[in-house]
This record gives C-alpha cells, structure tokens and sequence, in this order.
C-alpha cells in the first residue's frame, strides 16, 4: 500500500516538474517571407530573322510569356509554339527568334514578362524597326563613238554608278529610248496610267535589280517637251500600293526631228535609170529612201540650172519624188513618221545636170515662205551657210552617150569575128562590086568567111526594108532566089530590140542539115561570093555587103612597134646588125604575124 502512495507521488512530482520545465523554454522565430526577384528591363533593338537570348536567374518558380498581339512577329525558341515558358529557380537562356520579315509602315514591339509568385514583371523590350524603303534608277552609259549603248560583254549593258532623279530620253535607232535598271529593296510596279508616248518593256518588278529598256512610241511624241514623273510604288500588298519614288522623265519636242534614210549620192544615166552601187547596175525602180520626221517637214529639191539654184520651179521637174503613203490623220496633232519615197529622174536629152535634196525640220520649215528666196543667198547661187546643214543627198545625172559613128553597118563584137576567121571591112571606093550601077550607093562593106557560119552578128544601126542577093557578076547578075540561096540573113535575138543585130550565115556546098545550095558559084579568084544590096524605108538601095567565103583566108591584124639597139654605135662596133624580116623573106611566118608577133634577124659577126 505505502509502495503504491509512494509510485503515485513521485508520478506526480515528475509531472509537474515536466510542465515547469515546458512553461520555461522561449518561443520559436517565425521563418523569413520570401519575394521574387526580377532582373533589370532589357531594351533592344532587333532584326528580321534574328535569335534573342535573354538571360534570367528566376529564385522562384518562374513564367516567361509574350502577347498573342506580338506573336506573329516574335515567338518563344522553346515553347513548342506556346505563347509561356515555365520553370524552377534557377539560371535560365530564355530564347526568342524574330521573324524573318520585313515591313515598311510599322515598328513590331514585343514585351517579355517573367510572373513569379504571382506577380508579373516586364523583362525585356524587343523592337523590331520598320524598314526604309529604297529607290535607285541607274542609266545605261554610252559608248566613246556616242553611237550604241555601251556594252559589258555578256549580252548586257554598263550602268553608271550614280543614281539618277530624272530620265532624259536619247536619239537612237530613229527614237527616243533609254535603258535603265531599277534597284528596289521590295516588290514594285509603276503607278497611275502612263502618257502614250512611253511603252516600256516592263512596268513591275521584284526586290533587286530590273533592267527596263524605256522604248517609245513615235506616232505619239509631242510636237512641245513634256516633262511626266512616274510614281514607283511599293507592290508588295497590291490591293494597297504604297507611293515608294518617283522618276521624272523628259521627252524632248520632236518638232526638230528630221532624218533622211538615204544614199548620199543618186547618179542616173540619160535614160533615167537609178546606179544601184550595192548590185553595181542601173535599175529603172529609182532610189529608194525614208524620211523620219513630224508633219509639217519638208523636203526639197533643188537643181542648179545656168549657175543658179531653184527649189520651186520648172526647172527641178526632172528629179521625181514620190511618196510610197500619205500622212496619217493623226499626224496632225503628234508624232514621228517614217514614210518611204522613191526618188527618181526624168530622161535627159541635154547636158549633164546636178541638183540635191534639203530636208528641212517642223521648226526650219515653218520659216521658209519662199523657198526660191528663202533658202539661197542673195545671188542665188547657194544655199545660205545655215541650211548647208540638211542636205542629205546630192543628185547627177548623165549627158546622153555621143554615139560613136560607125557606120550604117559595123559588127558587134570585131574581135569575136577575127577569132572565128572572119572580118568586116569598108570597102575601097570604086572597088568590086563597088562600081557602075552601084557606085551610087552610099555605104559599102567586105564580109569575109572562111568555113560556114564562121562570123559574128552585125549591128544596122539604119534599119532596112528589105534586101537582095546578087552572085559574083555582081550588079551585072540577076538576083537569089532567097529560098534557096547559100547565103541567108537571120535576126540575132540578142540584139534584135535594141541595135537591129542581124547575122549574115554563108553556107556552101552539100551541106548535111540544110541541103545542097545550087546557087554556090566560083568567083574569078576561086572564091564563093555574093552581094547584098540592102534598101531603106523609101526602098532606095543605101548599103552593100560584098560577102566572101575563102577557105584559104587568115586574119592578119596590123602589126605595130618597132626593135632596136639602144646603142646603135656600139652594136656595129661588135659587129651585130638587126633587120625586121617582112612577108616574101624566107624566115617569114605568116603564123606569127597573124598573132601580133613582131619578127626580126639578129646577126652578130664576130671579129
């Protein structure tokens, strides 16, 4: 019992000293807050298809967002297409990319913010500036002649490295034109509706380089300059065109336009006929030219007649212009025409004459009121220095041939009829058959064969009515039959329409294709001949052809020129001698002489 009152006791005692002890000790210290801490705003400036790299070192769970109004421009690298990125505490590379995509008009902003413990804190201003837009037109250059275009050797133009505001256009090739390259950092086309006069060969283009070849229409240029400025715009949203540029383009007046595509030399023969240098013969067609020029241009003829000069008159009737078409209508109001004309010349009967063609611009040829008057000096006997200019093509024409006389009768080619072994001659007055009843005849001739058919034609530049044949009694026979007769006369088809070119054809004896000629008889020499007597219109005998086939006959053509010592002196000192040998010298060759040959005896005797 007194065991178990002790226990509880000291159970009790223990109990309170526990609870003393517990009431004695301090109370704990509450645990310090913690807050978010946020890095410093970072501003940036950033480029199309550029990577950002922001780093942060979050001490808390942590939360990087962009806005959805930024998100087509700006995206989160690692956010698989989400617009936030989460994480722990700790260092963190936090990647943004820009998008690859220029703009004109807008500054593209994006606001990084980092949310930690529920709060939210902008960390970083990305702006991705506008782009300026930029212009540049680049002329081609010419070349040191100032002729063409000057080229880079690939197919291409040279440009000048300067840019240019305004387009002064170039004469070239019979038009205004220019080539230019247009360099754009965006896709660009020419705004509004261009003036007729300008056709170039595109109108648009891409970002870069575009060559343009700035062509123009002729019928459409203004008599006045005009200046237009053409509005390049930024295409790239072509239901919003946005103005970009602007190139000032100058189109000089073309009232002094006046070209002359022509020979600068027209010379024709008396007949008329236009010297066609490039085939080297005269055509009957004329010379053919364009004039490129506005209406109102004027091109005259003027002649020098007695040491004068005329530009309206009779006097220039002779040099023909003929347009190939009329002006269009609407070359009233504008344009540069290219018309075709033929220039030709009358026949000429008198002397040789010269003249030239003036082509006169709009503006020179609206002064001019008298031509006669206007264009000459006082004297009229030249043009006046400021006019000298625009001649274009001087103009002659031939005196008609003198023709040389040769006779009633001649052959057409008397060197062909020695090569056949033939000849023509004039016979000797009072030679046969030359005589008695036909010594009245006023023209006479030796026709000489030596096989049939062995001669040439002859020309009758007097033509006859009719002919006959007598046989080798001469005027003392009676005529051919001419059906039958041995010798015939035929038209040469050569020269039949312009020189009367007959051929006279001997043929004798049994000849195989035409038969025997019964009237063949021989003359007192041996010789085969006959005679044509030949009349005119009035049929009076006026020519005679005594015709001779001699199958011994050989051409022997005068022999000129003479050998000698050029030291005579000395050549007899040495004993040489020289002697031209004639016909009836034993070493003469008939052979040679008929070939032109000179011949002599050399003999030197030695001492």
């Amino acid at each position: 019992m007194k065991k178990q009152i002790f226990r509880l006791m000291t159970a009790m005692v223990m109990c309170a000293a526990a609870v003393l002890s517990i009431g004695c000790e301090p109370e704990p210290e509450p645990e310090p807050e913690v807050k978010p801490v946020f890095p410093s705003l970072i501003e940036k400036v950033v480029k199309s298809g550029e990577t950002v790299t922001l780093s942060i070192n979050p001490n808390m769970a942590w939360k990087v967002s962009i806005p959805s109004s930024a998100a087509q421009y700006f995206s989160l690298v690692d956010a698989a297409g989400q617009l936030s990125l989460m994480g722990e505490a700790g260092s963190q590379q936090i990647k943004i990319k820009v998008a690859d995509q220029d703009e004109f008009d807008t500054d593209r902003v994006c606001e990084v913010s980092l949310t930690m413990d529920g709060k939210t804190q902008t960390i970083a201003k990305l702006t991705r500036m506008k782009l300026a837009r930029t212009v540049n037109v680049y002329v081609a250059e010419y070349d040191e002649a100032a002729i063409d275009f000057k080229s880079n050797g690939e197919g291409g133009y040279v440009y000048g490295s300067t840019p240019v505001q305004a387009l002064d256009f170039l004469w070239h090739n019979e038009q205004y034109m220019h080539r230019i390259v247009v360099e754009t950092n965006f896709k660009w086309a020419i705004g509004g509706e261009l003036p007729a006069w300008i056709n170039p060969s595109v109108t648009s283009g891409e970002a870069g380089r575009t060559e343009v070849f700035v062509r123009t229409v002729k019928e459409a240029y203004p008599f006045t300059a005009e200046s237009v400025e053409l509005v390049i715009n930024d295409f790239t949203n072509e239901s919003a065109p946005v103005e970009a540029g602007k190139l000032k383009v100058n189109m000089p007046a073309c009232e002094a336009v006046c070209e002359v595509a022509i020979a600068s030399a027209l010379t024709f023969n008396a007949e008329g006929h236009y010297y066609n240098a490039s085939s080297e013969s005269y055509i009957e067609t004329g010379a053919i030219a364009t004039m490129t020029a506005p209406k109102g241009a004027e091109l005259y003829k003027v002649v020098k007649d007695n040491g004068y000069l005329f530009a309206s008159s009779p006097e220039n009737d002779w040099i023909t212009i003929t347009w190939e078409e009329e002006w269009d209508a609407a070359a009233d109001k504008a344009g540069v025409w290219a018309r075709k004309f033929f220039v030709a010349a009358t026949a000429n009967e008198g002397a040789a004459r010269e003249g030239m063609l003036v082509a006169l611009p709009r503006t020179v040829a609206s002064k001019i009121s008298d031509p006669n008057f206007d264009l000459f000096n006082s004297e009229g006997t030249a043009l006046k220095t400021e006019y000298e200019q625009y001649v274009v093509a001087t103009v002659k024409q031939e005196a008609p041939a003198v023709a040389e006389d040769k006779g009633v009768i001649y052959a057409n080619d008397i060197e062909t009829m020695h090569a056949f072994t033939a000849d023509f001659t004039e016979l000797a007055a009072g030679s046969w058959p030359w005589q008695n009843s036909w010594a009245s005849i006023p023209n006479a001739y030796k026709l000489t064969y030596r096989s049939n058919d062995s001669g040439d034609d002859l020309i009758f530049s007097k033509p006859f009515s009719r002919y006959e044949i007598y046989g080798f009694d001469g005027s003392y026979g009676s005529t051919y039959d001419l059906s039958t007769c041995w010798i015939t006369i035929e038209e040469s088809a050569e020269y039949k329409q312009l020189t009367n070119g007959y051929k006279v054809r001997m043929r004798l004896g049994n000849d195989p294709a035409n038969g025997l000629y019964p009237n063949t008889q021989a003359g007192s020499d041996g010789e085969n001949e006959a005679t044509i007597v030949f009349y005119d219109e009035n049929d009076v005998a006026y020519a005679l052809i005594y015709c001779v086939m001699d199958p011994t006959y050989m051409y022997v053509p005068e022999v000129s020129g003479e050998v000698k010592f050029a030291d005579p002196a000395t050549a007899a000192a040495y004993g040489a001698t020289l002697e031209k040998i004639v016909e009836g010298d034993p070493d003469y060759s008939a052979e040679d002489t008929g070939m032109g040959v000179l011949q002599y005896r050399l003999t030197h005797t030695s001492a």
